[in-house]
């Protein structure tokens, strides 16, 4: 009998772009692949519900937003997210053998009497959010004295209530790193329910070019030092901070490609700088990622807070090796990247480490090791030992 999948995905590629989206829908259709009924319920941004179907995956998008909340920023959406997707597989008759949450939206689920297993994947935590940028961001708003800094730390004090909950009665729990499995809120280290799958990459998105190549392609000077930021364009991505280090390393260029709700404040901030001329900015980019990736010389990602981000695997896919502020990556790719705070000397040391990396070697160990068939099977795994312990596709109710 095929198992079946019910996967709750707040957002796909499709509609934003971001690291959660990548990994969601990349980990979907390698499932697909693998023979799994694999079906999504994600948020419509058409304002109405819509079904549809691509490779291989049923995809649901849900009109659950508020008309009140349209036109608002989407961090007001996802709120309502978790228990529209749960009325809405109740009220359609959907059955599956497991649930699969990508981050924490199965509280919906978890209340029905009869229900699959939960395996709830997890890219982070309130509080890592809430240190690693959020605090800040609204601080620098509002002030440090204003009623909505009391009220965010108490908004973060209740959500961290709620993902305890949540983890304590889910069925298996994947965090994505070994930083994300040590902060899970309420979960004990040795749990055996948690088993640490990373994220990875599709191979088939970063076919092989020479940096020569992929330089003449994007009229770049084979001669240049380039910097490169691919992202969500977040002030927490810490991306401002490179243009202090471009002042410092006046034979570099800084290419950054993304959108966000900090990519215009990006283009004032650079237009001010004395070093705008070495700077190019590239707004939202998804095809081309393989190429940026391949003609930088030092891929760069100064955050404040990450799970385990997938634009390093995507750099390091294409043998660039990478500058981060922490050890975000899996312990076998440290060597091939340059880690610190102080953004000068570890984007120096980044470049110092691009001179010596064989790039083909590092391609070969991130296409081997995180690509998504592979770990599409370590998920499979885990699903088939909880449908084996459980009644075999089972409706919400």
């Amino acid at each position: 009998m095929t198992l079946s999948v019910l996967t709750l995905a707040r957002t796909l590629p499709s509609q934003i772009t971001g690291g959660l989206e990548e990994s969601s829908w990349n980990l979907a259709r390698s499932l697909s692949s693998l023979g799994v009924e694999e079906t999504i319920l994600t948020t419509s941004f058409r304002g109405q519900s819509v079904v549809r179907k691509e490779d291989g995956v049923t995809i649901h998008e849900l009109a659950y937003v508020p008309g009140r909340l349209r036109s608002k920023p989407t961090y007001r959406w996802w709120p309502y997210f978790a228990r529209a997707a749960a009325s809405y597989a109740r009220d359609l008759g959907l059955s599956a053998d497991i649930i699969h949450t990508q981050s924490l939206y199965a509280n919906g689920f978890l209340e029905f009497p009869a229900r699959p297993p939960i395996l709830a994947t997890v890219h982070g935590t309130p509080r890592g959010d809430y240190y690693g940028g959020a605090r800040t961001k609204l601080i620098k708003e509002v002030g440090v004295v204003h009623p909505r800094v009391l009220y965010q730390y108490f908004a973060v004090v209740g959500a961290t209530y709620r993902a305890k909950k949540q983890l304590r009665d889910v069925d298996a729990i994947v965090p994505v790193s070994q930083n994300v499995a040590e902060a899970l809120p309420g979960v004990p280290r040795g749990d055996p329910r948690v088993v640490i799958i990373p994220n990875g990459i599709d191979p088939k998105d970063f076919p092989w070019i020479e940096r020569g190549e992929a330089r003449e392609s994007l009229g770049l000077s084979n001669n240049a030092t380039v910097l490169l930021f691919i992202g969500r364009m977040e002030e927490s991505k810490g991306v401002g901070l490179l243009l202090n280090a471009l002042r410092a390393i006046p034979e570099a260029i800084l290419v950054v490609a993304g959108a966000g709700p900090y990519l215009e404040p990006f283009r004032t901030l650079a237009a001010k700088d004395p070093s705008v001329s070495r700077v190019r900015i590239l707004g939202p980019v998804r095809k081309e990622r393989f190429l940026l990736y391949s003609a930088a010389d030092l891929f760069c990602l100064p955050s404040r807070n990450e799970g385990q981000p997938v634009s390093l695997l995507e750099a390091m896919a294409m043998g660039t090796p990478v500058a981060t502020s922490r050890p975000w990556l899996p312990r076998e790719l440290l060597p091939f990247s340059a880690i610190g705070t102080d953004i000068e000397p570890v984007i120096r040391a980044g470049l110092k480490l691009s001179q010596s990396v064989n790039r083909l070697d590092l391609r070969r160990l991130v296409l081997d090791r995180f690509n998504w068939n592979r770990l599409a099977r370590d998920y499979l795994t885990i699903f088939q030992n909880l449908a084996s312990n459980s009644a075999r596709r089972q409706a919400m109710r």
